[in-house]
């Protein structure tokens, strides 16, 4: 059964440039895609390591499992939880840092580290996060403290938004409720 299931990331579109405007193409039949590529597998087909969520602007399935090494990156520039913050992870090798000189350059985002397979962004991290903990046995304690601190510089920084009374999240109860019943999802229709 694991050898049908190759990739890391499985989409239920895939986009496509048609008459100048992308456009989001979903298979008749219900299976999903691999890349560029139309499968034979349904949602509901997947293992449960394989974990529903956004992922490139897409919704999609994304394997926890075989998981060998993540980098969290938060981002101190937005107000936002999680939003522009990246989680990198890697199925074969160990995260690599790339320094660079960027002066001049517009890119910003994914010059940064190399030998990662995805990069996560948003909520889908937390999920991310348990489910390697969960199927692959990887101590997430460092990006869990990781996270601890962002949560602090928000409530530092932005006070209005983020403040005890405003904002009602708390890092340890997060992380010690399973995976989200959303990042479980296996029914195409609600999608």
């Amino acid at each position: 059964m694991a050898k049908r299931f190759r990739n890391t990331l499985y989409m239920n579109t895939k986009i496509k440039l048609i008459n100048g405007h992308f456009c989001a193409i979903r298979n008749d039949d219900g299976t999903l895609f691999s890349g560029e590529f139309k499968t034979k597998i349904h949602p509901e087909e997947l293992p449960e390591w394989y974990l529903f969520g956004r992922y490139y602007n897409r919704c999609g399935y994304m394997s926890t499992r075989g998981i060998v090494d993540m980098v969290y990156r938060p981002s101190a520039n937005y107000n936002h939880f999680l939003k522009d913050d990246f989680l990198y992870v890697s199925y074969k090798d160990k995260i690599r840092r790339v320094t660079k000189d960027n002066a001049g350059s517009t890119r910003v985002f994914y010059d940064h580290y190399e030998g990662y397979d995805q990069i996560v962004c948003g909520k889908e991290i937390i999920d991310i996060l348990k489910g390697a903990r969960e199927y692959s046995g990887y101590d997430i304690t460092q990006l869990i403290e990781q996270i601890r601190e962002k949560e602090k510089w928000l409530r530092k920084m932005f006070p209005k938004q983020f403040g005890y009374d405003q904002w009602k999240y708390d890092v340890d109860e997060d992380f010690a409720n399973g995976i989200s019943d959303y990042a479980r999802k296996r029914s195409y229709e609600t999608i």
